[in-house]
């Protein structure tokens, strides 16, 4: 798509009414999802359906395109889930532990990835926390936290509180090599940044789609490489293409374990669906890499400049480890948040401690320009002398 940034940037009606710098929290709404909804509904109001095959075919091709997404997967190990910790608990639940094992993640990950392996304490499940090395998580913090019964390691591609972008094939490998397995939430990257699952080989891949990935809350989705779904069971099981019951034994029959349908359950959020499909179909469009090549200037002088300014910044300067997210740690989190939302700048704070400045493909130097004014001027305000 030739000139694509512009016209993408129209397609986003918040980018008209404020400086708009929260691509880490949602996409604020895009006008081709919302087609894609509106088409949703006038099938479901038309009476020309035909059963559900409309909508599984629209549900067929969405995984296609996410298969497309990841780098060439196949559709067979994807599922579709509400979003990223339903994915996540699912396979917290699902994978065979056993009494000692233990999970290793960092501090700082977003409580979707924390929560679901803690309620793995109760069946005997350590789970073990890594601490940032001057704001990074390099694999040898990993390494050193894993030993023998180390079953999982789990990891945000890009961790929402501090941006810090993870080298997923060096820890797959550093996985493998230990008999473990590497868990990622991709929900930070997947829109921004290019993702090669085929060379990276990730246990599994779980996000929600309401940020980058442009669809409405409400659709997620989770692949498993083929390995990895024989051994994760379902926890919760319903009627599908992929399971069936045997009265008379009284059992649950997964037909095909490879198939990741036996982790959905009856209906899927069809309209939901239809929106992650249309927004899909306009991110192939474009493509991701340029997406990704258009938003790393952008990312470098939000990193450089907040620097200048004198802002603790915590995601790091160098660009194989940073992606869209540019966090900074102030005294004062939800009043710094509160003093750009009242001058119609919008960026994010973590209750880890943090304030993010995200960029999604929307946005553009005019809002870079005024953000970082903003951030002059409250840092010479607020913070500078205090730190």
């Amino acid at each position: 798509m030739d000139n694509w940034q512009a016209r993408f940037r129209e397609m986003f009606p918040n980018c008209s009414k404020r400086t708009y710098l929260e691509a880490a929290v949602q996409n604020g709404g895009c006008t081709v999802t919302e087609d894609g909804i509106k088409e949703f509904f006038e099938e479901y109001y038309s009476g020309v359906l035909n059963g559900k095959k409309q909508w599984n075919a629209a549900a067929d091709e969405t995984r296609k395109l996410l298969a497309e997404l990841l780098g060439g997967v196949s559709a067979k190990h994807i599922a579709f889930t509400k979003n990223t910790v339903e994915g996540l608990n699912m396979i917290a639940q699902g994978f065979p532990w056993k009494e000692g094992d233990n999970v290793v993640v960092a501090e700082i990950e977003h409580s979707s990835n924390v929560f679901p392996w803690l309620m793995l304490r109760k069946r005997g499940v350590e789970v073990r926390f890594v601490k940032t090395v001057d704001d990074a998580l390099p694999v040898s913090v990993y390494e050193q936290a894993m030993d023998s019964r180390t079953r999982i390691v789990t990891v945000s591609h890009v961790e929402a509180p501090n941006g810090y972008m993870h080298d997923l094939k060096a820890l797959a490998e550093l996985c493998h090599r230990n008999g473990s397995y590497l868990v990622v939430d991709a929900i930070q990257s997947l829109g921004v940044v290019p993702f090669d699952e085929p060379d990276w080989q990730a246990d599994a891949v779980v996000s929600g789609c309401h940020k980058n990935l442009l669809a409405v809350p409400g659709v997620g989705f989770m692949y498993l490489r083929p390995e990895f779904l024989r051994i994760v069971d379902p926890v919760f099981t319903g009627s599908s293409d992929v399971m069936s019951t045997d009265i008379r034994a009284a059992e649950v029959i997964i037909k095909d374990p490879e198939d990741a349908r036996k982790f959905e359950m009856s209906n899927l959020t069809y309209a939901a669906i239809y929106s992650l499909r249309a927004g899909l179909r306009l991110l192939k469009e474009i493509g991701i890499e340029n997406i990704y090549q258009y938003i790393m200037p952008l990312s470098d002088r939000i990193n450089r400049t907040l620097r200048e300014i004198g802002y603790h910044v915590t995601t790091p300067e160098d660009g194989r480890y940073r992606a869209n997210i540019n966090s900074v740690i102030v005294p004062d989190l939800a009043g710094m948040r509160q003093w750009f939302i009242d001058r119609n700048v919008w960026i994010s704070k973590m209750d880890a401690g943090f304030i993010r400045f995200s960029l999604g493909g929307f946005s553009n130097s005019s809002d870079v320009d005024i953000a970082l004014d903003k951030a002059k001027e409250y840092y010479d305000t607020f913070v500078g002398g205090r730190s």
